[in-house]
């Protein structure tokens, strides 16, 4: 199962949670040569959010495989309130 950013999915332990992004964690890495060594894959989720996006204190990591065998698949895509500067 491929995890997509943006997306509601049903976790076993919290009920629904907003995925936030996978993010690859690197022991070393060039940024010359756009290369490095990776240590692992993590996900970012947040088990709380509102239109306007996750809510800080409420994100959680894990590792892509622990998390990918906690959930089924998407619930549905999250959509959140679009913000501008001019919105100020």
């Amino acid at each position: 199962m491929e995890l997509t950013e943006d997306t509601i999915y049903r976790h076993d332990e919290f009920g629904e949670v907003l995925v936030c992004g996978v993010h690859h964690v690197f022991e070393t890495y060039d940024t010359d040569a756009a290369d490095g060594r990776l240590r692992t894959r993590v996900v970012r989720f947040a088990v709380a959010w509102d239109d306007y996006g996750p809510i800080p204190t409420r994100v959680r990591t894990a590792p892509v495989d622990e998390f990918r065998a906690s959930v089924g698949d998407a619930v549905r895509t999250w959509v959140g309130i679009a913000w501008t500067d001019d919105d100020t």
